[in-house]
């Protein structure tokens, strides 16, 4: 049996008319059954549709971005992208607690983990009583370049 994703479902390969339908979107109960977290290939899906680009080079942009910003929090320990957030390597102070059962007192070690701190403006456009950020007109993608030649 073959696991339908919720792209696969909207692309559905023509299984079903959802013109003739009227069903342009999911219902709420198929919405909930995918859940609402988004993975790699979805944001690969989106960056591909924003840049019009192939799907296979935006995945392979994405890992780019995500390979670098990993080597970045390696050796420098934070990452801070305007906009969006930051992202910073801490370490944990090690304590001691007590077992609750035994009451034994156990030791736990200093441990490094990465936190995330959004910025306020990633805070505010993502409340869902927010209105979205006006997008740039779609152009050639070299019309951002400052010395054009």
């Amino acid at each position: 049996m073959t696991r339908m994703t919720k792209q696969d479902a909207a692309t559905d390969g023509g299984r079903v008319d959802h013109q003739a339908t009227g069903n342009n979107h999911f219902s709420a109960a198929a919405e909930e059954a995918f859940g609402r977290q988004a993975n790699k290939g979805i944001l690969a899906d989106k960056v591909a549709a924003e840049l019009n680009v192939p799907r296979r080079t935006a995945a392979r942009v994405l890992d780019a971005v995500l390979d670098s910003m990993r080597d970045l929090l390696r050796a420098r320990g934070k990452v801070a992208v305007k906009g969006f957030g930051t992202f910073e390597r801490r370490i944990r102070k090690g304590r001691a607690y007590k077992h609750p059962l035994t009451g034994e007192s156990i030791d736990v070690a200093n441990k490094e983990t990465v936190i995330f701190k959004p910025s306020d403006q990633l805070i505010v456009e993502t409340r869902t009583n927010a209105t979205p950020r006006a997008r740039r007109p779609q152009g050639n993608p070299t019309d951002d370049i400052l010395f054009k030649g």
